[in-house]
C-alpha cells in the first residue's frame, strides 16, 4: 500500500520549480531547467539511446526530513532498484538554487536515470514516496512531474 503524499503548499512547489538539478556527466555537469530546452540533456539521452530520462533521489520522503542514514539506506535501494532493472544512469544532486540568500535545504544525492517509458516516473514516487521527479524527453525538454495522486 503506497502512502499518499500531503498537498503541496506554495512555498514546496516554487521551491521545487526553481532548485537546482545538477548531473555529473562524462563531459561536464549538466543544468536540468524546469520547463526548458537543454540540447545537452537531448544529448545524454541520444547516447543512452532513450527517449526519457528521469532526475529522482529517495531522500527526505514527501520532503519529511529523515536522518542521514535513513537517507543513505533509501539512497542505496534507489540504486540497486535501478541496476536491478538493467536502467543506465547518472549521478547527480538536487539543490537550492544557486542565488538563493540562505540555502533552504542540504542538497541531495540523486539519479538521471534513462528509462523506455515515462510511466516509470510515477512507479520511482510511489516507491520512493517522493512529491516530484524532473522528466526530460528526448529533445531535452525537462519538466517536473507531479506524484500520480497528486492533483494537476
Amino acid at each position: 500500500m503506497h502512502r499518499l503524499p500531503p498537498a503541496p503548499t506554495p512555498e514546496l512547489t516554487a521551491a521545487y520549480r526553481s532548485a537546482r538539478y545538477r548531473v555529473s556527466a562524462p563531459q561536464g555537469d549538466v543544468l536540468l531547467r524546469v520547463d526548458a530546452v537543454n540540447p545537452c540533456v537531448a544529448a545524454l539521452l541520444a547516447q543512452a539511446d532513450a527517449p526519457w530520462a528521469v532526475f529522482v533521489t529517495a531522500c527526505q520522503p514527501f520532503s519529511r526530513p529523515v536522518s542521514a542514514d535513513e537517507n543513505a539506506a533509501r539512497q542505496t535501494e534507489l540504486l540497486a532498484w535501478a541496476i536491478a532493472r538493467g536502467m543506465p544512469w547518472l549521478a547527480g544532486e538536487g539543490g537550492p538554487p544557486e542565488d538563493a540568500p540562505t540555502p533552504a535545504w542540504t542538497p541531495e544525492p540523486s539519479l538521471l536515470l534513462f528509462i523506455d517509458d515515462p510511466a516509470i516516473a510515477d512507479t520511482l514516487m510511489l516507491t520512493f514516496e517522493q512529491n516530484a521527479v524532473v522528466l526530460c524527453d528526448a529533445h531535452g525538454f525537462c519538466t517536473l512531474r507531479w506524484h500520480p495522486y497528486l492533483p494537476d
